[in-house]
């Protein structure tokens, strides 16, 4: 059969095929078969535990998405022959509906759903029979869908809710944790991962930690797959998706059959690939993707898009977000630094990296710093004030004659101005403001470049009226 026959049949399936090859069985799983003893195990000893018995009902399993954690909760169940109760999140009440409220809806949040799901089954006794003389029915609880919540508030209640089931619940009751990839989930949603994940521990859950899917394992499930669907793909393209997936199972499977519907896309992606592994040999500030874990895999076009808003990437520099308590030994240290010199750990990746999933131009980048970054300092650090100005100055000085190179670019000029003027902004803005919104301005250095170009009689630099010595971020100061 020919690629074009077989990408015709394919066509004609409207199922998707992360749905049709969902495990079904202990065999079909992806999942190393450790934490699959493991999970099994805590789930048969918990149903074979007498109901007397306080605490220690809850498991939590803990991961990125598309590893497997809800599917082998699933197979388990079904292997035991234990009836799984999920927790599936209702469609909510659009805000719009709320708004224009002549049909008497009432807005209702997807955690005071999952509030008033939680009190169903610590009140009522339907899911542990009461009659002894029958034979006792195998249940498990799934909550596979954990409301993200935004402020202590909703965190609160959260926490509250999840800590009252782990404390008064009598049956086995699996919570899902997703850790999502930095790039994929806001600051907030991350922290308050984490804390909950501590918040759950604390309250007597028992926690089994996923990892990202191998990369042989994947592709022994995608070959599979190309058999069972008789389609007949390079192998090639079978390896650049394992590792794109980034441990991803469902992800992977998806891309898969995303390259069958057209065989066309092999050649590119296959060629992309060997085109971004080449430069990967260029002289680049930005440390080898490998260094940053199997999530963060040779991009292609079948892989997670990492790419961050040119906002999204200040943000980071600007708000300057650090870890509260970092014990410094300097007596292990080898080159202490002077206290004024020392500072926590950031919480973000290395500035570099962050830069390159912007793919912003580096102009453009300074610029933005250097009009917003007094915003973010607080009004009595004029030295911090001082030394940022210092290094964006000396950015500016690496960036002259190339005003439109993106970061991307061969210059290493280009690159170290990059990183200058980021880990500038971060190391200088030691006493950063206290958190509040803030409105990221246009650069108006923006307007007076092009006020000066509009009006060539009242240059500046040609008048005599800056120093030719005077850097760009000084000459800036002077206009703003």
């Amino acid at each position: 059969m020919t690629w074009a026959c077989q990408a015709g049949s394919i066509r004609k399936t409207k199922e998707l095929w992360v749905d049709k090859y969902t495990p079904r069985s202990l065999a079909e799983l992806a999942v190393h078969k450790k934490k699959v003893e493991d999970v099994k195990k805590w789930l048969e000893e918990m149903l074979m535990a007498p109901k007397q018995t306080v605490g220690g009902w809850t498991l939590v399993l803990t991961g990125q998405t598309g590893v497997g954690k809800s599917a082998t909760v699933k197979a388990i169940a079904a292997d035991l022959g234990a009836d799984l109760c999920e927790w599936t999140t209702p469609v909510p009440t659009l805000w719009a509906e709320h708004l224009h409220a002549n049909s008497g809806l009432r807005y209702i949040s997807k955690l005071e759903e999952f509030e008033n799901f939680v009190e169903k089954i610590r009140k009522y006794a339907m899911l542990c029979p009461t009659s002894t003389k029958s034979k006792r029915k195998l249940i498990i609880i799934l909550i596979d869908d954990i409301p993200v919540t935004s402020g202590n508030a909703a965190f609160a209640r959260l926490g509250k809710c999840l800590t009252g089931l782990i404390q008064s619940t009598q049956v086995p009751t699996v919570i899902s944790l997703t850790h999502y990839h930095k790039s994929e989930s806001n600051d907030t949603a991350m922290w308050n991962s984490e804390d909950l994940e501590s918040l759950l521990q604390g309250a007597g859950a028992h926690k089994i930690a996923f990892n990202p899917v191998t990369t042989n394992s994947i592709k022994k499930i995608l070959i599979r797959i190309c058999k069972e669907e008789i389609y007949d793909a390079p192998e090639e393209l079978l390896h650049q998706i394992a590792i794109s997936s980034g441990g991803d199972i469902r992800h992977a499977i998806m891309s898969l059959q995303y390259y069958c519907l057209d065989p066309r896309r092999h050649s590119s992606a296959l060629a992309t690939s060997a085109t971004r592994a080449g430069s990967k040999r260029r002289d680049s500030l930005v440390p080898r993707q490998e260094s940053y874990g199997l999530s963060s895999a040779l991009p292609s076009p079948c892989g997670r898009d990492e790419t961050l808003t040119l906002f999204h990437a200040l943000g980071k520099f600007l708000h300057n977000k650090r870890e509260t308590n970092c014990d410094f030994d300097i007596d292990l240290d080898p080159f202490p630094l002077k206290e004024k010199l020392r500072r926590n750990s950031l919480k973000m990746d290395v500035p570099e990296k962050i830069l390159s999933q912007a793919h912003g131009k580096v102009r453009t980048v300074t610029d933005f710093l250097h009009e917003n970054v007094l915003d973010f300092i607080d009004d009595e650090a004029v030295d911090d004030a001082w030394v940022v100005v210092s290094y964006l100055s000396e950015a500016d000085c690496l960036l002259t004659g190339s005003l439109f190179t993106s970061y991307n670019s061969e210059n290493m000029a280009q690159l170290i101005a990059a990183s200058v003027a980021a880990r500038g902004v971060l190391f200088g803005n030691a006493h950063v403001a206290p958190s509040r919104w803030h409105t990221i301005r246009s650069p108006k250095l923006w307007q007076t470049e092009q006020s000066f170009r509009s009006n060539k009689n009242s240059d500046p630099w040609r008048d005599g009226l800056v120093p030719a010595t005077m850097s760009l971020g000084a000459a800036y100061c002077l206009m703003a």
